[in-house]
C-alpha cells in the first residue's frame, strides 16, 4: 500500500510541473483544452439528408463536423481554407454516413 501511495504522489507532482507547459492562442503550443491537430478543409457543399457541415482532416482521415462551436464559427472567413486548428472531438454517437464527429473545442493553429 505504501508503494502505491508514493507512486500516486510522484504522479501528482509530475502533473503539476507539466501544467505550465500548456500554451494559449498566442504561441505555437497547443492549448491544454484543445490539443488534437486537424485541418478544416472547407464546407461540405453536398445537398442530401446526411450531408452538410465541415470537412476536417484529422490524423490522415477526412471527417465531418456537422456544427462548429458558435464562437469559432463566427470568426471564419470564406477563403481561408485549408485552416490548421487544434480541436477536441469525439465520434458522433448517432452517425448518418459514419464520418460525423462532434467538436467540443476548436482553436486556430499558427
Amino acid at each position: 500500500m505504501k508503494n502505491w501511495m508514493v507512486f500516486y504522489l510522484l504522479l501528482l507532482g509530475a502533473g503539476i510541473f507539466l501544467l505550465p507547459a500548456c500554451g494559449d492562442d498566442e504561441d505555437n503550443n497547443p492549448p491544454c483544452y484543445c490539443s488534437d491537430e486537424g485541418i478544416i478543409l472547407g464546407e461540405d457543399p453536398r445537398d442530401c439528408f446526411c450531408c452538410g457541415g465541415w470537412f476536417i482532416a484529422i490524423e490522415g482521415d477526412t471527417l465531418r463536423a456537422l456544427t462548429l462551436p458558435q464562437e469559432f464559427y463566427t470568426t471564419l472567413v470564406p477563403n481561408e481554407f485549408p485552416l490548421p486548428v487544434y480541436l477536441e472531438w469525439t465520434p458522433d454517437e448517432t452517425p448518418c454516413l459514419g464520418d460525423e464527429i462532434e467538436v467540443a473545442c476548436i482553436r486556430r493553429r499558427e
